[in-house]
């Protein structure tokens, strides 16, 4: 995915070194992501209110998942020794 993003001078600059030393912006936004997630209120900490909203994001999140065949619903491929 390609994205384009407008960064303060003083931002840039900061990339720029990081990726001096050989660390890439992949990399920089997948830690800064992580951090972010990480400082999401833990599920103890949250109201059964906040647990739902939560749950009906997390149902609604678009997933690129394969369809299954429906060769490999048959009995005989999820048991085979059980013909």
């Amino acid at each position: 995915m390609q994205i384009t993003i407008d960064i303060e001078p003083k931002t840039y600059s900061l990339l720029q070194k990081v990726q001096e030393k050989g660390v890439s912006l992949d990399e920089v936004l997948r830690e800064a992501l992580d951090k972010l997630e990480d400082e999401e209120p833990r599920q103890e900490q949250l109201t059964i209110e906040q647990r739902i909203e939560q749950f009906n994001k997390w149902a609604r999140t678009p997933r690129d998942l394969p369809d299954i065949p429906d060769e490999a619903l048959r009995r005989e491929n999820i048991y085979p020794d059980r013909s």
